[in-house]
């Protein structure tokens, strides 16, 4: 199993008429269990967590809690620093930014399922 960020169109995060646009993995589950957990509690992140829905218009904040889990997982990362650095930097970052700048004036909703 993995853990992936579901990105939905709609005007509300419950709307179950909500299109689903984009499935992006973020982490194996293993890992997301024993990295990514511990860095969103010792970093109080709030809104990139498992089962919270954020919006595109709070992607800035959630940009900066990833920008503190690649800080956190550099010292604390151990054998996984490697993979979970990769995912933020290379991956989800360049991808969330971009999304942001072609559609943070319209109705998106993310969630880590």
């Amino acid at each position: 199993m993995s853990v992936a960020l579901f990105i939905d169109k709609g005007k509300d995060c419950s709307d179950p008429d909500n299109e689903t646009v984009e499935v992006i993995p973020v982490s194996f589950e293993t890992v997301w269990h024993a990295v990514w957990m511990k860095a969103i509690r010792e970093c109080n992140i709030s809104l990139f967590t498992y089962f919270r829905h954020f919006s595109v218009a709070q992607m800035p904040e959630v940009l900066e809690e990833l920008d503190r889990i690649y800080d956190w997982v550099q010292v604390n990362g151990g054998d996984d620093t490697s993979y979970v650095s990769w995912r933020i930097h290379d991956e989800l970052k360049p991808f969330l930014i971009q999304f942001y700048q072609d559609h943070k004036d319209e109705d998106y909703w993310f969630c880590l399922v």
